[in-house]
């Protein structure tokens, strides 16, 4: 998420663009998930199952949970599930879907000098390959449903940026995972809303054409995208968001890939008053703005707000503010526009 800034210089006078509230949009063609501010595993388990109720209130089926292989192999072959084994109970417990992310370097898989940059990606491919294939086995028939890293466009989670080196991880996740799971849905990227800066961040568009290049072909069942507009609305948006997942469909059929869905597991906005903040009826227009465009496209698939709930209290940190619910559970407008969904 860190590179949206970047699309965001513009945030504080645009919060005076006048966006009015929208009506009830029409649902996503094929289902609307959430994902957390504050971290699933991190929530004792009254606040993670007060959580969950709530999204099923909103009208949610699936959910996005980080399984985060740092914490989980802490060394090579050696496995703690039980953090994840309870976020993703308690998901299921309320009749979820799961989206399981794989993600995050341990220490070990980095090479003899552990990076220092928070976006860390193993030296050996195989060794996330294994990872993918354990997590599959894991946890079973609980979880069908795997997406690929998060952002690798963007060196906040994926440094140095470089698309065939992410191809790298999915070629190897993907037959671990299906050896693990045979009927599991592989989804790759996971692209965040960026620009192009010489390598520095990718463009999500740019990103993939790099990894057809790179020959994803064959080893992914769908596409992730990330099309955050903020502080516009879909249709006063002038770095055309979702036109790129429009552009990305196009470079999919191209190379075979059509029938595929592309899979929205972030889109959201922050409140709050800091730079990047909009005010809470432009978030909950700027997100039913979203569904309504995602519920247009047949090869979208599910949609994932970011997120249910406010990961602080901090009101100018931007990351503690995309919620529909603020930390205390009270709901924002956008609550209900997802809500009439």
């Amino acid at each position: 998420m860190l590179t949206r800034r970047l699309l965001t210089v513009a945030a504080a006078a645009a919060v005076a663009l006048g966006l009015s509230m929208p009506t009830a949009q029409a649902a996503p063609p094929s289902g609307l998930g959430f994902s957390s501010g504050a971290p699933f595993v991190l929530l004792d388990d009254a606040t993670l199952n007060n959580e969950l109720v709530a999204g099923r209130e909103v009208g949610a089926s699936w959910v996005r949970i980080v399984v985060n292989w740092a914490a989980v192999e802490t060394a090579p072959g050696v496995f703690d599930w039980s953090n994840t084994d309870r976020v993703v109970d308690a998901a299921r417990a309320q009749g979820y879907s799961v989206l399981a992310v794989l993600a995050g370097t341990p220490a070990w898989a980095q090479g003899p000098i552990p990076s220092i940059l928070p976006g860390a990606v193993p030296v050996d491919p195989n060794t996330f390959g294994a990872f993918s294939g354990a997590a599959a086995t894991h946890l079973g028939d609980r979880v069908d449903t795997y997406e690929v890293w998060n952002e690798p466009n963007i060196p906040s989670f994926f440094a140095p940026v470089d698309a065939s080196r992410y191809v790298g991880l999915l070629r190897a996740a993907y037959p671990a995972i299906h050896a693990g799971d045979p009927g599991a849905t592989v989804i790759g990227g996971g692209l965040a809303t960026t620009i192009d800066t010489g390598g520095w961040t990718v463009a999500p568009v740019t990103f993939l054409q790099q990894m057809y290049a790179a020959g994803a072909a064959g080893f992914m069942d769908a596409l992730a995208m990330h099309p955050y507009t903020f502080p516009f609305t879909v249709e006063n948006d002038p770095n055309g968001q979702w036109a790129q997942v429009d552009q990305a469909h196009g470079i999919m059929n191209a190379n075979g890939d059509g029938g595929k869905k592309i899979w929205i597991t972030e889109l959201g906005a922050p409140t709050g008053n800091g730079p990047m903040a909009v005010t809470e009826d432009a978030q909950a227009a700027i997100i039913g703005s979203s569904l309504a465009r995602a519920s247009t496209l047949p090869y979208v698939g599910p949609v994932f707000v970011h997120s249910l709930r406010d990961a602080g209290t901090d009101a100018f940190d931007a990351e503690q503010n995309y919620g529909l619910l603020r930390s205390d559970f009270s709901r924002k407008p956008s609550f209900t526009v997802v809500q009439g969904s």
